[in-house]
């Protein structure tokens, strides 16, 4: 599968969206589908699915790839768990959600990067960590906040094993739906670092043969 996906610049990915119910997950795809933004909170009820093409630069290969993007938006209560589980499958990225204004959502990260990776088939993959809302970052109306050093501390401490072992990097991105800040960059930084992973495994397969 993985020689596959990187045989020509077109390539599909499909991707898990993952965090505790009401993050944020699916505005935020919504928003990068181009909808309109919804403040009413609708719930996931098991798992929604969309599509999008996308053109993505990756500069280590200098390679420009045409990505489908399959993306399994998952519903975060845990009622939903056994659903859950079935999407994981073939997974090879995923954008791993946090509210910056909800403590306990960050703190459930762990658990949801874990399911992630024993269950996707594949193993230790790609994915972003991704605090949502920012918007309210620093608002008095949300004063028990997560800070963002937390996240990127987070992400540097996934990534320290992984870079050399898989030729990954963790990243922490802070994201808004409402006011569209770095909807589309969550994306392109996963995919870059979905495409990384691919080349540093199959060169490493290649030296083996050698």
């Amino acid at each position: 599968m993985r020689r596959k996906m990187l045989s020509g610049t077109k390539i599909r990915i499909k991707i898990v969206l993952i965090g505790d119910g009401g993050v944020g997950k699916t505005t935020l795809r919504r928003t990068w589908l181009g909808e309109e933004f919804k403040t009413k909170y609708h719930m996931t009820i098991g798992a929604d699915f969309a599509s999008q093409q996308v053109s993505h630069y990756h500069s280590p290969t200098k390679t420009t790839y045409d990505i489908k993007f399959q993306v399994w938006d998952l519903a975060g209560q845990p009622m939903f768990k056994a659903v859950q589980e079935l999407y994981y499958r073939g997974a090879v990225g995923a954008l791993c959600f946090f509210d910056i204004t909800n403590q306990d959502s960050y703190m459930n990260l762990v658990e949801w990067i874990q399911s992630f990776w024993n269950l996707n088939g594949m193993g230790k993959s790609p994915l972003l960590i991704v605090g949502s809302k920012c918007d309210l970052r620093d608002n008095p109306a949300f004063p028990n906040q997560v800070p963002a050093h937390y996240g990127k501390e987070y992400a540097e401490e996934l990534s320290k094993p992984l870079k050399d072992e898989l030729g990954f990097s963790v990243h922490y991105i802070e994201t808004s739906a409402k006011e569209k800040i770095n909807v589309d960059d969550v994306f392109k930084i996963l995919a870059g670092e979905i495409i990384s992973s691919y080349s540093f495994q199959e060169k490493k397969r290649n030296n083996k043969s050698t």
